[in-house]
């Protein structure tokens, strides 16, 4: 029997998601954990246009490199990929508050250090930036990780409120995920 998963798209729309953090030409923009396939990643280079820059950032070298081919093959030159230890304090190299709206997409379930991701993120982005997040639903799904390495909206609204993230709004990104939109306020 097939199994039917759905495509990336499917399960989360990268413009709809961009849209929620009032992404905006001439913008700089991080992705932490960007992904092999870099799925926000270049929806985020077209809206910033040649005037804003994105940073694909990972820990995985592979990850980097796929970025990198990626963007050689489609021509774009509005992306950064960059290796990082999102985790961990100047894990990865750019200025304090180097980012207008970063992007935190499915990696709080995955994260051995919260408080160390939490705190890199808002080092990161510039006072007043936006922060979206997005993890998955803390209950059973069709796919997605175990149910015990899911963290709730509320105790991300939590973490990331201890670390200088004033709340914005939540949003639906899709069947599986909850999403959250907030801003650096210190």
């Amino acid at each position: 029997m097939a199994v039917n998963l759905p495509s990336a798209d499917q399960l989360i729309e990268p413009i709809a998601v961009l849209n929620e953090g009032k992404i905006e030409q001439g913008q700089i923009v991080a992705d932490f954990g960007c992904g092999t396939v870099g799925h926000f990643v270049f929806a985020a280079a077209r809206l910033v246009g040649q005037d804003g820059k994105v940073y694909a950032i990972d820990i995985q070298k592979s990850v980097i490199a796929a970025i990198d081919s990626r963007m050689k093959q489609d021509a774009v030159n509005n992306v950064t990929p960059l290796w990082g230890d999102i985790e961990r304090p100047k894990g990865v190299r750019v200025i304090d508050g180097a980012f207008d709206l970063s992007l935190v997409i499915n990696n709080l379930f995955l994260s051995s250090n919260r408080d160390g991701l939490a705190e890199e993120v808002r080092r990161c982005t510039k006072v007043g930036g936006k922060l979206v997040v997005i993890d998955w639903v803390p209950t059973t799904t069709p796919i997605g990780p175990p149910v015990a390495s899911r963290m709730s909206p509320e105790a991300a609204k939590t973490l990331l409120a201890a670390h200088g993230f004033a709340f914005d709004h939540a949003f639906t990104p899709g069947d599986v995920s909850w999403g959250l939109v907030f801003t650096r306020a210190s």
